[in-house]
């Protein structure tokens, strides 16, 4: 064999061990490819759900869209092709995941499994909720749709009939894709606890294999940014203060009457504010003229009490800029509370 003849053997061999698929030094087993997806997070009933792959490290990539519907099936989008857009339909309630594999367009198109896991990239799956166009009778509403840091709230929940045998009543966090409480045989739900940021809520009713039957309006929490808590009084910027007086030591089941006391106001409005042992906020409801505020404590320890003022003309949903503005603290105050046999 002669020289030539020898070298275009060794280059032939060494054509099908290492596979060069891009135009540089580095082989396609030696990049770090990925895939991504982006689609929309909820669309309603009968509409279009249009989602995007977006490779990385490939040349040429070629795409290939998977989604498991709400019943478990799978579909895909055939085979792989260059187009990193994918569009269907939303034929039915509940939530589709999608997901995405990208190859580059001259790897092998009948690999093994070994050769499958070097030339291909799998992207993670995004859930795409698919919302009725229909208004169902679910009332969602909430005892404080404005809130401050650390105040407890209650959501409730109510419909005309109860569940329907088999189904669940449940409560949703859009913001997280969480569903937060779930119940069922029963036309009404209340859900309490403390929020920390601003969230939207949805009630539905769903299957036993959780396909979406009805669902009310979507509710939104509004959060004030100024926390509650031992954080000294402040005076608002028109130089007016509010101070509290209060009983320094109280019974379990007794009365405790505690008292504002405005200076600089006109016509001042109050909210007041208990802390009780290992509990959390509570308050007097809406800013109101009445400048006492009575409770009675349930267990023994030190309760804390503060109060908020502020002018009865004030902006009622003022943002945090204009509360400074407007509204006035107090200092936090301790009430120690002892056992009622004690």
């Amino acid at each position: 064999m002669s020289a030539i003849m020898a070298a275009m053997a060794l280059a032939q061999y060494l054509g099908r061990t290492v596979p060069y698929f891009h135009e540089n030094s580095l082989t396609y087993s030696q990049r770090a490819h990925a895939v991504n997806i982006v689609g929309p997070m909820s669309v309603p009933e009968g509409k279009l759900i249009s989602v995007t792959a977006d490779a990385v490290h490939f040349l040429h990539p070629v795409f290939q869209f998977w989604i498991e519907l709400p019943n478990g099936r799978y579909e895909s989008s055939g085979p792989y092709s260059s187009h990193r857009h994918f569009t269907f339909t939303a034929t039915s309630l509940g939530t589709f995941h999608v997901k995405v594999y990208a190859r580059e367009a001259n790897a092998p198109s009948n690999e093994s499994l070994a050769q499958r896991e070097r030339y291909e990239v799998e992207s993670s799956s995004i859930p795409v909720k698919v919302t009725s166009t229909t208004q169902y009778p679910i009332q969602l509403t909430a005892n404080e749709p404005l809130v401050r840091t650390g105040q407890a709230i209650t959501l409730t929940a109510q419909m005309q009939t109860p569940t329907p045998l088999g189904d669940f009543f449940e409560l949703v966090d859009l913001t997280t894709q969480q569903v937060v409480y779930r119940t069922n045989d029963v036309d009404a739900f209340s859900y309490r606890q403390i929020f920390n940021n601003s969230q939207t809520f949805v009630a539905e009713v769903v299957s036993s294999s959780n396909s979406l039957l009805m669902q009310s309006e979507p509710l939104t929490i509004d959060w004030s940014t100024k926390p509650i808590g031992t954080n000294q009084g402040h005076a608002n910027q028109a130089g007016q203060t509010v101070s509290i007086s209060y009983p320094s030591q109280a019974i379990v089941g007794q009365p405790i009457t505690v008292r504002a006391i405005p200076h600089g106001f006109k016509h001042p409005v109050f909210q007041f504010w208990i802390l009780p042992p290992n509990g959390s906020y509570e308050s007097s409801g809406n800013y109101e003229p009445n400048s006492t505020f009575t409770f009675i404590p349930t267990v023994p320890g030190s309760w804390q009490v503060m109060v908020y003022a502020r002018s009865q003309s004030a902006p009622s949903h003022e943002t945090p800029a204009q509360q400074a503005i407007y509204e006035a603290k107090s200092n936090t105050h301790f009430v120690i509370v002892t056992p009622a046999n004690s």
